[in-house]
């Protein structure tokens, strides 16, 4: 097995052991973010391969690892409890999902601006969960390169509202270890229905 075959089986293994993604979707609702967390894994195990890149050791493919079923469950979460939360936790949440896109993908990653944000709290109660999670992933996938690729669907537009500046996420807590629930995680998770 090549480095890049274990080290994207490894990240899709993480994903396919955590039952927190899937909480509170259905099969039909999952199954594009399921197949978004295997491509990010298959993206992910590409560039920690890549010629000239140094070699990743066992912990950084495992932050990475955890790092994407971070982001595919605060995309879970956004579908699922954003009727059950308020605009704040929504904001937090996906301050989140922009710093963990970060994170995964580099400082040019794509993200949720606060027009974008604004724009989906004032609309997504429109929207069922499927077609949420797929703008979702849709809104935060690396362009590719390729041709092929389809267009992301724009985020729904909303009225004039807007968002005044917004506090920095706080950055990632270097005592997590995957398995372990973060402080901040601690702060920003739901309650058990």
């Amino acid at each position: 097995m090549t480095p890049l075959e274990r080290w994207t089986k490894q990240i899709q293994d993480a994903i396919a052991e955590n039952s927190a993604l899937r909480e509170g979707l259905h099969d039909d609702e999952v199954l594009p973010l399921i197949d978004w967390g295997a491509q990010q894994a298959e993206r992910l195990g590409s560039r920690l391969s890549a010629p000239g890149a140094p070699e990743p050791d066992e912990e950084q493919v495992a932050n990475a690892a955890y790092s994407l079923v971070r982001l595919m469950t605060r995309i879970t979460w956004l579908a699922v409890y954003r009727h059950k939360k308020d605009d704040a936790w929504l904001m937090r949440t996906f301050q989140t999902v922009n710093q963990l896109n970060r994170e995964l993908h580099g400082p040019d990653a794509p993200v949720f601006s606060d027009d974008d944000i604004a724009a989906w709290i004032a609309s997504h109660a429109q929207y069922s969960n499927a077609d949420l999670v797929k703008n979702l992933i849709a809104h935060l996938s690396p362009p590719s390169g390729s041709e092929d690729e389809a267009p992301k669907p724009p985020i729904p537009p909303a009225g004039p509202a807007s968002l005044p500046g917004r506090a920095a996420a706080p950055p990632a807590d270097p005592a997590s270890h995957p398995g372990e629930i973060s402080q901040h995680d601690q702060e920003h998770q739901p309650p058990s229905p």
